[in-house]
């Protein structure tokens, strides 16, 4: 498939999104941990062996992001009651303030740059980038 292709310019419409969302966020976040977090926010309580499957990622990879997370405190484990082996991640006090601030920073930039759209084209893009989740999730 070229990049000329329709799909090719969907991928590098979504690369250009998310690397202006990236730049212009004004936080040192790298993107691996706020995807972390919010994959742990989204899933908890959550074993870190579930994480690394949902996401697809490499456990090793997942326990250094997590834990670099709880070193600052935005994600705690605590015994998991059916495996007194394992334990569960949540994200902390600390983690959901860091989280809804990075959330409301980009959801700004994106007011902003939205601004003059038509309400229905937000409408119309933001239910198209849903079904395009989904079905990423389920194909």
């Amino acid at each position: 498939m070229s990049a000329d292709a329709p799909e090719g310019e969907l991928f590098t419409a979504l690369a250009a999104l998310v690397g202006h969302l990236k730049r212009r966020s004004g936080d040192a976040e790298t993107g691996a941990r706020m995807f972390l977090l919010h994959q742990v926010d989204r899933a908890a309580p959550v074993r870190a062996t579930d994480l690394a499957e949902t996401t697809g990622h490499d456990l090793s990879t997942i326990s250094r992001h997590l834990r670099s997370l709880e070193d600052d405190g935005l994600v705690a484990r605590s015994p998991d009651p059916d495996d007194g082996r394992a334990s569960l991640l949540h994200v902390t006090p600390a983690g959901r303030a860091h989280l809804d601030r990075a959330v409301a920073v980009r959801t700004a930039m994106l007011a902003d740059a939205t601004e003059g759209w038509d309400s229905a084209d937000v409408a119309t893009l933001t239910r198209l980038l849903h079904r395009l989740a989904t079905d990423l999730e389920t194909t």
